[in-house]
């Protein structure tokens, strides 16, 4: 192994302030070449979540790079309707976009919510 337990590989290719962190996201068109997304992320109770940058304040804007590593991904028309706020605050209801769309990528039943 060319790095030790402890190394975190985040750092090491990304750069200092890279974070990795579970996360979620809704992905919605807004014509030809853009579109926008609302998300959120979760880390054990007891940490101080990575976003946070070791602030304390309410909000941290943030400006850089998304990467992404999808466990699951689900195309579906049966959110029509909802606008980001909506998506961000609502479950997840699995069949209910499965109802209206299919899955891309992964399998909804073995998906599991966590921090990472």
């Amino acid at each position: 192994m060319l790095y030790g337990d402890g190394v975190d590989m985040t750092k090491v290719m990304f750069g200092e302030n890279a974070r990795h962190v579970g996360a979620w996201m809704y992905v919605q068109n807004q014509g030809p070449s853009v579109v926008s997304f609302v998300g959120g992320s979760m880390a054990p109770a007891a940490a101080r979540h990575p976003l946070r940058f070791g602030s304390e304040r309410t909000h941290q804007f943030v400006l850089g790079e998304l990467i992404v590593r999808p466990h699951l991904v689900i195309a579906t028309d049966a959110l029509r309707g909802s606008g980001l706020a909506s998506l961000a605050t609502s479950d997840h209801d699995f069949g209910r976009m499965l109802s209206s769309g299919e899955v891309l990528l992964g399998d909804p039943g073995a998906a599991r919510w966590n921090a990472g």
